[in-house]
């Protein structure tokens, strides 16, 4: 599956992305959210990571271009505030799920793998 960590913390995003390629994902990582606007689409991009370190306006208009540009990829946001409320506010302009900070390196698998038997499971039914 195809990663792009969209993080402005670049030690963070770089040790993430590094986990995850050592578990035979394909990633990517940007700080730049216009950058990972068009990275998203251009590589056709499973799932995208979006630090919650942002404000809140920022963010919300990320998601609402990210689901419009490129509706087949999912959003899961890194909490690294607690800030619940964005949360939510995030899930409802389409986050598909959320960890926390520092990320439960297994929880995230775990979430990932979900959306990976998702996308197969629709392949299958020739959506």
């Amino acid at each position: 599956m195809h990663v792009l960590i969209v993080d402005a913390d670049e030690r963070f995003r770089e040790n993430l992305a590094k986990q995850l390629a050592r578990r035979g994902m394909t990633v990517q990582a940007t700080g730049d959210p216009g950058e990972a606007r068009r990275m998203a689409c251009r590589e056709r991009t499973g799932v995208v990571l979006v630090g919650l370190s942002s404000s809140h306006q920022t963010l919300l208009s990320f998601l609402r271009n990210i689901r419009q540009d490129c509706p087949k990829s999912e959003v899961i946001l890194i909490n690294h505030s607690g800030d619940v409320p964005l949360s939510i506010e995030a899930m409802k302009h389409g986050a598909l799920d959320e960890v926390g900070a520092p990320v439960d390196l297994e929880e995230l698998l775990r979430k990932l793998d979900a959306v990976a038997a998702q996308r197969a499971d629709d392949a299958g039914d020739g959506v």
